[in-house]
């Protein structure tokens, strides 16, 4: 009993601490995918509100590196600049193809330290490193170009790390009103997702920590408890077999175990013997000296009866002053001699010297056409001849 709801113990807090896991992993993708849909989202509003800082017609213009004049290139950096610290976006940058097969940037954002040292991207810059996304937006003939003002398609970088962070970025294809295309790009800068995911992670584990530690107390007191019961059960458990004078097995276990051993040797030829064993004139005892003395006689007689015979024995009160020993793999000569050992304690016992008690037993095996009724049958025949026979000795069932 102990065993199975200690089992149901460690089942349910395994349960519990998978379903913790799972949430747990669930969780932090769930964060992800929240946090990166609220910057893809941030990075669609900043490049929708990259081309209205722009001139209208800037990309009409746009079309080769002498078109657009220095102090317009500067006052798209400062606008875009602007626009980038407000947004909270690492770079705000338009790009064209040109008809050379290359990718110009024609406008970009600066940070503040590029603008005072003039190492800002300037106008028509070539731009080597555009990102795979960026070209399909140009080779694809299928791209959907949208006119300003209209709902744009955009397509997302996927994320990328590199010495200086990690990065998350859109692609905004556009067409001019006369047909120029170019595209609006956006990058941020996501580095302190995973600094919330690790702080995320942490607190849900912190979380989980402090719940597993706030039902330990729980789960003591509910062993404890069970442990109680444990014991209480096996305290009335042992004495719904125990004779609670003696105690030796009582008559409802000796009954149990004949039945299981006698089972045993029809089935699968299990050898056992039986002892029938009845202090002889314990009336008389009672009658001269009390019942109280009386029971005392009986237990000493229990404890002579546990010294004398093996652990695997199966050692009971009958009922009254009558006893019986289950012996199993043995054979009628060694039930014999165990009998024999028996009469000689019982003379030698300091304790029941003064009562010249003596014993008469019955003993047998069972044989091959017995049933449980009739071998218990013969051995109670064999006992009742014992004591015919003037008692203080044994009889076989062979010499009925």
């Amino acid at each position: 009993m102990m065993k199975k709801e200690t089992i149901k113990i460690v089942a349910a807090i395994s349960f519990t601490i998978t379903i913790l896991t799972i949430y747990s992993i669930w969780n932090y993708f769930y964060e992800k995918e929240r946090l990166i849909s609220q910057i893809d989202k941030q990075l669609y509003s900043a490049a929708v509100a990259v081309p209205f800082v722009l001139e209208d017609d800037f990309h009409d213009r746009a079309l080769n590196a002498l078109s657009i004049s220095t102090q317009e290139d500067n006052q798209n950096i400062k606008n875009l600049s602007k626009l980038n610290n407000q947004l909270g976006t690492k770079f705000l940058y338009t790009v064209i193809h040109g008809k050379n097969k290359l990718y110009y940037l024609t406008s970009s954002s600066a940070l503040d330290s590029e603008i005072k040292e003039h190492t800002e991207v300037r106008y028509f810059t070539p731009y080597p490193d555009a990102s795979d996304v960026l070209k399909n937006s140009f080779e694809h003939l299928n791209t959907d170009y949208i006119t300003p003002n209209k709902i744009y398609k955009p397509s997302y970088v996927p994320i990328f790390s590199d010495r200086w962070g990690t990065y998350r970025s859109i692609v905004l294809p556009i067409q001019t009103e006369k047909g120029n295309l170019y595209v609006v790009g956006v990058d941020m800068d996501i580095t302190y997702v995973n600094r919330v995911l690790k702080q995320n992670t942490i607190q849900t584990l912190l979380s989980f920590l402090l719940f597993l530690l706030s039902i330990v107390p729980i789960i003591i007191t509910y062993k404890n408890i069970l442990k109680d019961k444990h014991k209480a059960y096996q305290e009335v458990s042992k004495k719904s077999i125990t004779d609670s004078l003696t105690g030796l097995h009582n008559r409802y276990k000796l009954d149990k175990e004949l039945e299981i051993h006698f089972e045993n040797y029809q089935k699968h030829g299990h050898n056992f013997a039986l002892l029938m064993l009845d202090l002889d004139h314990f009336k008389k005892i009672n009658d001269k000296y009390g019942h109280k003395e009386g029971d005392e006689v009986l237990k000493h007689f229990a404890e002579i009866l546990k010294e004398s015979t093996r652990l695997t024995d199966i050692v009971g009160r009958w009922g009254g002053e009558e006893f019986l020993i289950i012996y199993p793999s043995s054979d009628i000569n060694s039930s014999f001699q165990l009998a024999h050992k028996l009469h000689l304690a019982l003379k030698e016992s300091k304790k029941l010297q003064k009562y010249k008690l003596t014993i008469s037993i019955g003993v047998g095996t069972p044989k091959e056409n017995d049933t449980l009724e009739s071998f218990q049958k013969d051995i109670d025949k064999a006992l009742y001849k014992a004591k015919d026979k003037g008692r203080d000795q044994t009889v076989k069932v062979d010499e009925l």
